[in-house]
């Protein structure tokens, strides 16, 4: 082992026990502690020592049971260590950061792809990306983009450069899933019901939309929406569905850790 090598396992070592003198010893919040404690131990193989952690996240859950975000950091130490996608995505739907429903979004999309189910994998992933570009977190977007890839879903990217001011390209991934879904016939409560955010934060991305596809109805914005339709929402051929084959080209792969 390197002079580096040894110097990264002493800061990681060192970093753990922080981590576990915060969580367990001094009561600290530590949910988001606790998944990276348990997925640190499942990084390194060491299964053992994270059913230790995970054990003593569940006491902890036990003992504060007001705590929401602890609760959803207690499903999601769960799923990863049982590969679990429903616990995963009780995860998704319970945390109130966005970075932990995206987080548990994306582990909920590679558990389903380790069980060969791509549709539910291809969609859990999709939300995590939507979640990450909400967050600006550019890192975790890529990555989630290369897990698209190997399931043959592209998911347009731009640099903020390149993205165009107006016209449907320059709509975001969020911003183009709201439309699909107003497109619908659902109301703005509606939407933010199923992409879990606020009525607000909804009606801040419609305004967006309208400014930059130049409407000024609902009626107006799904009949664009529908004549995009047919060459997909991103300018390429339109997304895999539920139950079509390229949804199930979703490689499995153990999370990343």
């Amino acid at each position: 082992m390197t002079h580096t090598e040894l110097d990264l396992h002493a800061y990681v070592h060192d970093l753990e026990k922080h981590l576990q003198l915060t969580l367990f010893d001094r009561g600290a919040m530590g949910a988001e502690a606790a998944v990276l404690l348990v997925r640190g131990a499942l990084a390194a193989g060491e299964p053992s020592r994270a059913a230790e952690l995970a054990a003593a996240t569940e006491r902890l859950v036990a003992a504060r049971p007001a705590d929401c975000d602890l609760a959803a950091a207690g499903a999601h130490v769960r799923g990863l260590m049982e590969a679990d996608p429903a616990a995963l995505e009780w995860a998704a739907t319970t945390y109130a950061a966005a970075h932990g429903r995206a987080w548990a979004a994306e582990d909920a999309g590679l558990a389903w792809a380790e069980r060969g189910e791509g549709t539910e994998a291809v969609a859990w992933l999709r939300r995590a990306h939507e979640l990450y570009e909400q967050l600006g977190a550019v890192q975790s977007m890529a990555r989630v983009r290369a897990r698209l890839r190997a399931a043959g879903i592209r998911v347009r990217h731009w640099a903020r450069s390149e993205r165009p001011p107006f016209g449907w390209e320059s709509l975001t991934d969020t911003e183009r899933r709201i439309v699909g879904l107003v497109a619908q016939g659902l109301s703005n409560r509606q939407v933010a019901s199923q992409m879990f955010l606020s009525v607000h934060t909804i009606a801040f991305h419609l305004r967006r939309v309208f400014c930059k596809l130049d409407v000024t109805s609902r009626v107006q914005l799904a009949r664009l929406a529908a004549e995009q339709a047919g060459h997909g929402i991103d300018g390429h051929p339109a997304p895999v569905r539920a139950g079509s084959a390229g949804a199930d080209r979703l490689l499995p792969f153990r999370p990343v850790r």
